[in-house]
């Protein structure tokens, strides 16, 4: 029983940095603790069953993260203390505890022990340890570092450089300062100099293929260079670093649309996107990631902005969209967007439909194979009234090319598919959730929407329209995801090419 704090939790400088804001709801003394993590039934601390460690009662992978790393225990555990309710406190301290007798690392990335998981664990001992100094929470902490120091580091030598790497580090310095463990806080600092090179493209892309994740590399390498700072003699490699995230929160404004969101291309949210204005070019292309965006202003929210994906085979966040996948705004609305990720749970349609070539603003053969080693390479020509882009790949297994031209002063987009030797192939387009149909049906090669703003898109097509969605409750068609596990409907549009010819399909509005 803890019978007192050996830090102010309102004050404490490593309480605030290592803790979340405290939970709105008290957390009493002698009253159950429960936690509601949906879809499972609400969680009472010191009564989960043993087994659930092992054999979660949720198929999603992603929510197996939050509940094997106890996440959820840090906000109130930071309420507990500061309302000085420490029997909560301890009920927290011994859950655990709990979880580390009867579930311990098996050695590989089972039951809660990948690296994922561990560092995120670690992150709640951290808050756990920083308020209490529990003793009892030692052995837990040195056991998720083992793991983020061993073969299950998600970096070099191992793999590429990822966000969770970085992650691990930062949650490593944070360990080693809390417990007085320098040799921790060595192993990060060390890989954080040698992979600060391999972050980013030249131009600051992250190569996770993602623009939300472009946003939480660019955080982390900003608090790497925090952490950098507060190790003597370290000063010049964090300005190193911070030079990295400078060109790295550039890309995030490029990313962001004219309406102050970021676009959804990759595993991404619809969230707050980088609104500093960038001075200076409009275009950016980045042959080492495979990026092409465009916009026509920095200030004019009505400005133009599409994003066209191409380049190496998909890694980490990245979707199936590198045969020259589009997204594209005009006149300050959404018209085609990247449809996001809904979960990881590889037995959910919602979610396991994101790596196929139809959940993107692409065209693919009706088998829909893909060639993940294939890359895709563009010509791009930028003039004031026009840009043009084509696309060659053989990405889903056939030589394809696309032909794409974005006015600069009207709102009005054209894109050209053509395949060789295949007769059976479409065109794949997902329509912003705004848009509603108002003319138009199967059959036909036109289809108008409305907008509530009251504008109209005029889609025109040499092919036929062969499929329309609208959150279609039998399959995985015609929806988009605003942010993980929140779906909206949203028009989905398939264009069969007839005899496999080229098929040119023209968005306007007006």
């Amino acid at each position: 029983m803890i019978w007192s704090l050996p830090v102010d939790p309102y004050r404490d400088p490593m309480v605030r940095k290592v803790c979340p804001d405290p939970a709105l709801t008290p957390v009493l003394d002698g009253r159950p603790i429960r936690v509601d993590l949906k879809p499972a039934q609400p969680l009472v601390v010191g009564e989960i069953p043993a087994e659930w460690w092992r054999k979660p009662p949720v198929t999603d992978p992603g929510w197996w993260l939050n509940f094997q790393a106890l996440t959820w225990m840090s906000a109130p555990a930071v309420r507990a203390a500061r309302d000085h309710q420490l029997g909560s406190l301890t009920a927290m301290i011994r859950q655990m505890v709990t979880f580390h007798v009867v579930n311990p690392d098996p050695g590989d990335i089972r039951f809660g022990w990948d690296e994922g998981t561990a560092l995120r664990r670690l992150a709640t001992e951290n808050c756990l340890y920083a308020l209490t100094r529990e003793p009892a929470l030692v052995d837990g902490m040195e056991a998720d570092v083992a793991v983020l120091t061993g073969k299950r580091y998600a970096g070099p030598p191992k793999m590429a450089v990822h966000n969770h790497g970085m992650m691990a580090n930062l949650r490593m310095i944070d360990a080693a300062k809390i417990l007085g463990r320098p040799e921790w806080a060595g192993v990060a600092v060390n890989r954080i100099l040698s992979e600060a090179p391999l972050a980013f493209s030249a131009q600051g892309v992250s190569f996770e293929q993602s623009s939300l994740y472009q946003q939480v590399n660019a955080g982390l390498w900003e608090n790497a260079a925090k952490a950098l700072e507060g190790f003597p003699g370290y000063g010049a490699q964090a300005a190193k670093i911070r030079a990295l995230v400078r060109k790295a929160e550039r890309v995030q404004a490029f990313m962001t649309a004219p309406d102050g969101d970021i676009v959804q291309v990759g595993d991404a949210d619809r969230v707050a996107g980088r609104k500093r204005a960038v001075r200076g070019d409009l275009v950016l292309r980045d042959n080492e990631t495979g990026w092409m965006i465009g916009r026509t202003s920095w200030t004019d929210p009505n400005a133009i902005h599409y994003t066209v994906r191409y380049g190496p085979g998909r890694r980490a966040h990245g979707q199936e969209d590198r045969a020259g996948g589009l997204t594209w705004s005009a006149l300050g609305t959404r018209i085609l967007v990247g449809t996001g990720r809904y979960n990881y749970d590889t037995k959910e349609p919602l979610s396991t439909y994101r790596r196929a070539p139809r959940s993107q603003n692409v065209a693919a053969p009706a088998d829909g194979r893909i060639h993940r080693s294939g890359t895709s390479t563009i010509t791009a020509v930028t003039k004031p009234d026009t840009h043009r882009v084509k696309v060659f790949d053989e990405v889903y297994g056939d030589p394809h090319r696309r032909e794409i031209t974005i006015a600069q002063h009207q709102a009005r987009l054209v894109v050209r598919d053509a395949f060789e030797g295949v007769r059976a192939w479409s065109q794949s387009w997902h329509l912003d959730p705004a848009w509603m149909l108002v003319s138009g049906a199967v059959g036909d090669d036109e289809l108008t929407f409305r907008h509530p703003s009251g504008q109209r898109l005029t889609i025109a097509t040499t092919g036929r329209v062969a499929g329309i969605w609208s959150g279609d409750a039998r399959g995985p068609h015609g929806w988009v995801f605003p942010k993980e596990r929140e779906k909206k409907p949203a028009y989905e549009l398939s264009f069969a090419a007839p005899g496999g010819a080229p098929v040119e399909t023209i968005f306007k509005i007006s």
